[in-house]
Parts: structure tokens; C-alpha cells; sequence
């Protein structure tokens, strides 16, 4: 009896170190673990970094190009190029929707393909958002369309599943391209009843396309892509079905309205373009296009205006500020309110930086989530948000692109740019619209009226509020995947 009671004791006390070191001990590995993947995601690597032709472009012979502020307008711009197509179509995209914008733009896609049109589809596999499933790939490749998937790591491999291709392009006959903020669906062209994206491209003609079209060869050809076939069928939803019906009535009218809608943009010539974009694969020396914002930002002697969805900093990105302001430049940002997002978790890191925002020249205004008065057509949604992601440098140079104020376009993603220097037109229009936002937006830091946490709040629901006050305490923790 003793002899059982005694094991039975040593049991107990084993099983209770056993325990105590899985409470404690393996919260403890993990932390460590991650603080080693963050540390890696910022790591400046020593070796040489890979390189192509195609991911620094820059050209000084005249390009037609025009900003794509309005997205009823960028979908027409899309649509007319497609129809104008006569050998190559080449789309990349961070999200690809079945929707009605989609079906418009994935039939035009497959009357291309029949005609001879090589057109190909890239498509990032960010799980939950991915839509494109193997399925619709099958229908695609049975229309001619061809389809692959970039980066289908699972989350085992959590580091390599955080890297994603945010790229958004789509070129013609290498001839003309849109690059910018919009992927493809509903809300990026004005389209969704419940919420639109304030967002901007710029359409590009001339020899430039071509470093473009090489750089999506870069990734279509890279490690990184899979073929719908090879990924379980279901892995991901989808029916097949949806893409390549026929149109319903209502996507007739609207594809009659997009064929005859009036161009709301104007071209002007840019004479010094540049395209930069990441290479292809995570780690830190892959990227690219940050050096470039930061040369640009440096090279900045007056002012500098930036719209992005998100405004999330970590001390590198505040040094990089201090040092912008105190040269006497004049900075000013337009980004989400808590109401005009969904991404409550970038708006709670951007709250937790308030303080560390309030320096000399520095202006941070929050979109308040209203539609634009000065839309023509009328408004699908009652709530909107910008999305954007371009800068203004010294009323002369602009920035259009996928890169948003965040570590992750810094450290994880693939992003692309296209500079335009020396254009005060293209300057001009870009200032206007962005101070068309700013008009219905709040000052949070940097003026006298400056709303503060009150203004970044204000408008949205309990909910929401609720949200953001909860991931708070470990939002500065996960800033590095944000």
C-alpha cells in the first residue's frame, strides 16, 4: 500500500512540473520564438541582395500617363484597355473577388483569350481573402485565361506565409499599364452597397510598360507561384461557377454605362518615370521600393503630402520623421478614422502613437467616412474609406503605388511604385484631390483644432470602439505584422 501510495505521489509531482513547465515554460518558448521571427523580418541582410533588370526601371523619354482618382473611371480605363488588347494581357493582384466588378473584368478577360490574346492571371493566395479558387482557375483555363497563385505556404511555415505579394498591375501588349491601390472588386470602383475605397492609379503609356510586364514575368516565373492544380481542390471554396455566366441584366446596363462613360482623367506627359518594385520572396534584402520612399523623403526640401489606409510606425519609422521636420519640410498625412476602416487594429496602434506624433510641421487628418461631395455619379454606400497609397513631394514629384505606411509593405510584402518627377500638373491634380479628402476629414495631431483620440474615434459604432480597445494592449506587440 505504501509502495502505491508513494508512486502515486511521484506521479502527482511529476505531472505538476509537467504542468507547471507547460503553463509557463512553452508561453515562454513561443514569445521567444516570435520576438526571433520579428527580429528576422526587420534584419538588414549582409549578403547581396538578388537583382533584375526589371525591378528598378527608370526612363526619361515622354510618357502619356494620367491619375486614376475616381473608381467608376479606373474600371472604364480597365475595360477600354482589355478591349483595345491585341496580344498580351497580364494582371497581378493581392485580391481577385467574385463579384459583379470581377465578372465584367473576367469576361472582357475571356473574349480576349478567344480572340488570341494571351492573358494570364496572378493571384495571391492569403488565406482567408482568396477567392480566385482552383475551381474558377478551371473554368479560366477552359476559357484560355491562365491563372497561378502566389506563395500557397501554409501556416506552419509562419513566417514565409506572412510574406504576400501585394502588387496590383495589369498591362497590355506591353505598351500601356494601371498600377495603384485597387485590386479587383466592387468596393475599389465605386460599386458596393455597403462600403467603397477613396482610392488611386495611374495609367501609364510607353516604354516603361515593358519593365513592368518583365517584372510580373519575375513573378510568374518565381519559386513562389503554384499551379491551380497543384493545390487542393478543397482547400479553398468555390464552385466554378460565377465568373463566366451570362451577364444579368443589371451587369449589362452597367457594362453598356461603362463603354460609354466619359474619361474623368486628363493625361499629361511625364518626362522622368520611374518604376521600382520588390523582388520576389521574403526577407528583408528582397525589398526594394522602402529604400526608394526613404530616398525620396530625404530628398524632399519643402513639403510632402501621403495618403494611406494605414499609418503605423515603429522607431525607425519616427526617427525617419524627426529627421524630415526638424530639416523645416512640411509633412502632412491623410489616413482611416476608426469609422471609415475596418482595420481596427492598425487605427489602435495609430492611437497608441499620438503623443510620439505631435512634433513642429507634422499634420495627421483621419477620413471621416462620408461619400465625396464632389462624386459625379451618385454614391452606392453610405460609408467610405481611403485607400490610397501616394505622397507628394515639393509640388513637382508624385508617387503612386502599393505601398502603404506599415512594416509590413517595409518587411514582408512585395509592393511596387511608379515615380513621376518634374510634373506639376500630374503634382496639382494629386494635391487637389487629396485636399478634397482632407476636406472631409479631421485633424487628429498637428493643428490648432486637432481632434486627437476623440477625432480618430469619431463616428464609429460601440462595437468598433470595443474592438480596438481590446486588441490594444498587444497591437505595438504585432506592429511588425500590421
Amino acid at each position: 500500500m505504501r509502495t502505491t501510495t508513494w508512486t502515486l505521489r511521484r506521479i502527482l509531482k511529476w505531472a505538476g512540473f509537467g504542468l507547471l513547465g507547460l503553463i509557463v515554460g512553452l508561453p515562454t518558448v513561443l514569445y521567444l520564438a516570435f520576438l526571433g521571427i520579428q527580429e528576422a523580418s526587420e534584419r538588414q541582410w549582409l549578403g547581396k541582395a538578388p537583382t533584375h533588370e526589371a525591378i528598378d526601371a527608370r526612363s526619361r523619354e515622354p510618357h502619356p500617363v494620367a491619375l486614376l482618382d475616381v473608381g467608376f473611371d479606373s474600371l472604364a480605363a480597365r475595360m477600354r484597355m482589355i478591349e483595345e488588347a491585341r496580344e498580351s494581357i497580364e494582371l497581378e493582384f493581392f485580391i481577385y473577388e467574385i463579384d459583379t466588378a470581377s465578372r465584367l473584368v473576367t469576361q472582357a478577360l475571356a473574349r480576349k483569350a478567344q480572340q488570341g490574346v494571351r492573358v494570364r492571371i496572378l493571384v495571391d493566395f492569403a488565406l482567408p481573402i482568396f477567392k480566385l479558387a482552383p475551381q474558377y482557375a478551371e473554368t479560366l483555363k477552359a476559357a484560355g485565361v491562365e491563372v497561378r497563385y502566389y506563395n500557397t505556404a501554409g501556416m506552419a511555415r509562419f513566417f514565409a506565409s506572412n510574406h504576400r505579394t501585394h502588387r496590383k498591375l495589369l498591362v497590355v501588349d506591353r505598351q500601356k499599364a494601371i498600377i495603384g491601390g485597387r485590386n479587383i472588386a466592387n468596393d475599389y470602383f465605386d460599386l458596393s452597397e455597403a462600403y467603397n475605397f477613396l482610392d488611386s492609379d495611374m495609367l501609364i503609356h510607353g516604354p516603361i510598360v515593358g519593365a513592368i510586364a518583365d517584372s510580373f514575368e519575375l513573378y510568374w516565373r518565381s519559386d513562389w507561384v503554384a499551379r491551380p492544380e497543384d493545390v487542393t481542390p478543397d482547400a479553398t471554396p468555390g464552385t466554378g461557377q460565377g465568373l463566366l455566366g451570362g451577364a444579368s441584366p443589371q451587369e449589362e446596363a452597367l457594362a453598356a454605362e461603362l463603354r460609354q462613360h466619359q474619361p474623368q482623367h486628363q493625361m499629361s506627359t511625364c518626362n522622368d518615370i520611374h518604376f521600382v518594385t520588390d523582388y520576389p520572396g521574403s526577407g528583408v534584402e528582397r525589398r526594394k521600393v522602402y529604400l526608394e520612399i526613404a530616398r525620396l523623403v530625404q530628398e524632399a526640401r519643402q513639403q510632402i503630402m501621403v495618403e494611406s489606409p494605414y499609418l503605423v510606425l515603429r522607431d525607425d519609422g519616427m526617427a525617419l520623421l524627426r529627421g524630415v521636420v526638424q530639416r523645416g519640410v512640411k509633412l502632412q498625412f491623410l489616413t482611416n478614422s476608426l469609422h471609415s476602416t475596418d482595420a481596427y487594429y492598425t487605427v489602435a496602434s495609430l492611437a497608441h502613437s499620438l503623443d510620439a506624433l505631435k512634433m513642429p510641421n507634422l499634420e495627421v487628418w483621419a477620413y471621416q467616412g462620408n461619400p465625396l461631395a464632389s462624386g459625379l455619379r451618385p454614391s452606392a454606400s453610405r460609408r467610405w474609406g481611403v485607400h490610397a497609397k501616394r505622397a507628394v513631394f515639393d509640388d513637382h514629384t508624385v508617387v503612386v503605388g502599393t505601398y502603404n505606411m506599415d512594416p509590413r509593405s517595409a518587411n514582408l510584402n512585395s509592393e511596387l511604385i511608379v515615380v513621376c518627377r518634374n510634373n506639376a500638373f500630374l503634382a496639382k491634380t494629386m494635391i487637389q484631390d487629396m485636399q478634397a479628402r482632407m476636406a472631409q476629414s479631421r485633424a487628429i495631431v498637428g493643428t490648432a483644432d486637432a481632434g486627437g483620440l476623440d477625432a480618430l474615434t469619431d463616428g464609429a459604432d460601440d462595437e468598433a470602439i470595443s474592438r480596438m480597445r481590446r486588441i490594444a494592449p498587444i497591437a505595438n506587440w504585432l506592429d511588425f505584422l500590421m
